[in-house]
C-alpha cells in the first residue's frame, strides 16, 4: 500500500467515526463489534504503512482505551491515532520504501569480459539508489557509463561487422582504432548502424550520452545542467530500452 492510498483509507474512516462538531460517532455504531471492525481496519493500514516500522502501531496494539466497554472511549481512541497517522504521512516522517530493481539477465552481453556483469548489476541498483537520494547528476552519470559498457561489450563481440560500419573510427592511413577506444557517442552510431538499438533509441541515447557528459566540470557548467527527478526517469527509460534492444541483437 502507497502513501496516498493510505492517507485517503485513513481520512475516510475518520470521517465515519466523528461527526462534524468533533465528538465521536457513536450513533453509527449499534455495538462494541461494530466500533472493533472500524479498529481492524485501521489496524490493518497501519501495519501496512509503507518504510521504516514506527511506533504508532506498537502504541496501537498496547492502548487499554481499545478494551474499554465504551462505543465512545473506542472510537476517541480510534480518532487519535488515525488524526496522528495523517500527521505523520503529511510530514514525512513515515518514509516510502524505495524498491530496488534488479538488472536484467545481462550474461548475453557481458560474458566477453570478464566481470562485467558484477559491476554492471552493482550499478544498475547505485544508479536507483542515487535518484531516490535525490544525487540526480550522480544517477545520470552512473546511467551513462551502463549504457557506453554495454554498447562497448556488443561491439567487441561483433568486431568485424563493427569495423565494417561507416560510423567506426578510423586513423589517418585508413586503420581501424581499436573498439576500446571508441567514444559513448562512436558506439551508439555504430549500434544504431547496424541495428543493435533502434533509430529513435539512438537519439535518445545521444541525449543520455550528453546529460553524461557533465560528469566534467567544465560541461556542467557550460551547459547549465540542472538535473531532476523527470530527467533520472527519462534516462532510465532510454536505458532500460536500449539494452532491450542490445539482448534482443544478439542470435
Amino acid at each position: 500500500m502507497n502513501l496516498s492510498t493510505a492517507k485517503n483509507l485513513i481520512e475516510d474512516i475518520l470521517k465515519s467515526i466523528i461527526n462534524p462538531d468533533g465528538s465521536a460517532a457513536t450513533e453509527k455504531f449499534s455495538s462494541l463489534r461494530d466500533v472493533d471492525a472500524k479498529v481492524r481496519e485501521v489496524k490493518m493500514i497501519l501495519k501496512d504503512l509503507p518504510g521504516d516500522k514506527n511506533s504508532i502501531f506498537n502504541e496501537f496494539e498496547q492502548d487499554v482505551d481499545f478494551s474499554a466497554n465504551s462505543r465512545r472511549v473506542r472510537l476517541e481512541a480510534l480518532a487519535h491515532y488515525c488524526n496522528t497517522a495523517l500527521r505523520f504521512l503529511d510530514t514525512g516522517v513515515i518514509h516510502e520504501k524505495k524498491l530496488l530493481v534488479s538488472a536484467p539477465d545481462l550474461s548475453k552481453l557481458t560474458s566477453f569480459l570478464p566481470d562485467l556483469d558484477v559491476i554492471i548489476q552493482d550499478r544498475w541498483l547505485e544508479a536507483q539508489k542515487c535518484q531516490y537520494a535525490k544525487a540526480y547528476l550522480s544517477s545520470v552519470i552512473m546511467m551513462g557509463s551502463i549504457l557506453e559498457a554495454l554498447l562497448l561489450s556488443r561491439s567487441l563481440m561483433s568486431q568485424p561487422e563493427a569495423f565494417r560500419s561507416k560510423s567506426a573510427p578510423r586513423k589517418k592511413d585508413g586503420s581501424n582504432i581499436p573498439i576500446n577506444a571508441w567514444n559513448l557517442n562512436t558506439l551508439l552510431d555504430v549500434a544504431v548502424e547496424l541495428g543493435w538499438i533502434k533509430t529513435d533509441r539512438g537519439k535518445f541515447g545521444h541525449a543520455l550520452r550528453e546529460s553524461r557528459n557533465v560528469v566534467h566540470p567544465w560541461a556542467h557548467v557550460t551547459t547549465k545542467a540542472d538535473y531532476d527527478e523527470a530527467t533520472c526517469k527519462t534516462c532510465w527509460h532510454v536505458l532500460k530500452a536500449s539494452v532491450d534492444d542490445l539482448l534482443n541483437s544478439i542470435a
